[in-house]
């Protein structure tokens, strides 16, 4: 049974509702990663008591509230307010673990900067260890002439995601006739780069290289008798929003690839939404 401190401790329901991320975004407050915290720590000199790490929680969370009421606290104040309250309860020896531990996740922070050549880290970066991120970055992410980083690991799996979903929209029944009954629409000239960015499937934007297969995708239907609307309708209805629907299918590709539940096949992931395109691993 859940007593009503544990309730406060990891549920809160007081002033302070938000906490701003270390990369800048504001988050929902969560006090229970504060207990989770104090917990590992407690463990690793030894500690067994479950419930003292949610009173402490809700003691922390209170702190808060005193220092600042009307206010988002950041990442490194509620971590200061767990170290103050652990030393003034009496728990040194915690509270040691538990800066121990803040100063090896700020170091591994610093070396996943380094490796990714960025000022913060993102909440896709902290899903990978600096491993993985060496090998995004050598094999993978996208780079500029001389070298240096300009994508990402969260850019990399939004461009795959996104070239990924592309096909789905070719299967709505408003613009798709599987059994290839329809006339052969007449070829238009389309320019990718002039609409980089400017037509989105829900929230995630198309670049020249997803345009570039959409096109692509169109004129092979159209060949195979298979599209019901020209290539103006077709792109205007991309224009109008009127495939936002598809936007969850981008979502789950992406959730997928950054949870590390599926990773695509190394084509995929370097040629989705660049230059190539190309997603086969082997030809025949």
């Amino acid at each position: 049974m859940t007593s009503s401190a544990q309730k406060t401790a990891l549920q809160p329901i007081g002033k302070i509702v938000k906490v701003k991320k270390r990369d800048g975004r504001v988050a929902e407050f969560n006090a229970s990663k504060i207990a989770s915290a104090v917990w590992k720590a407690a463990q690793s000199i030894g500690g067994t008591n479950k419930k003292l790490p949610e009173e402490l929680a809700q003691k922390v969370y209170h702190l808060l509230e005193q220092k600042f009421s009307g206010q988002i606290p950041t990442v490194e104040d509620v971590q200061d307010a767990v170290e103050k309250v652990l030393i003034e309860e009496g728990h040194a020896r915690t509270a040691k673990a538990y800066i121990l531990y803040r100063q090896q996740r700020a170091e591994i922070r610093k070396e996943k900067m380094q490796v990714l050549e960025k000022n913060t880290i993102d909440e896709v970066d902290k899903m990978f260890d600096v491993n993985a991120l060496r090998v995004l970055k050598a094999r993978y992410l996208r780079k500029d002439e001389s070298g240096k980083l300009i994508e990402s690991p969260k850019q990399l799996f939004t461009r795959v995601a996104v070239h990924d979903g592309i096909p789905d929209l070719f299967y709505d029944s408003r613009v798709f006739d599987k059994e290839g009954k329809q006339q052969i629409h007449d070829s238009e000239a389309f320019s990718p780069a002039e609409w980089e960015e400017k037509i989105a499937v829900g929230n995630y934007r198309l670049n020249r290289y997803h345009l570039e297969a959409t096109k692509r995708l169109y004129d092979r239907f159209n060949r195979n008798k298979q599209m019901k609307v020209s290539w103006k309708k077709f792109f205007d209805m991309m224009h109008k929003g009127e495939f936002r629907q598809y936007e969850k299918n981008i979502d789950e590709l992406y959730n997928v690839m950054v949870t590390k539940q599926f990773m695509p096949n190394t084509p995929a992931i370097a040629n989705f939404g660049n230059p190539l395109g190309m997603g086969s691993a082997c030809f025949v």
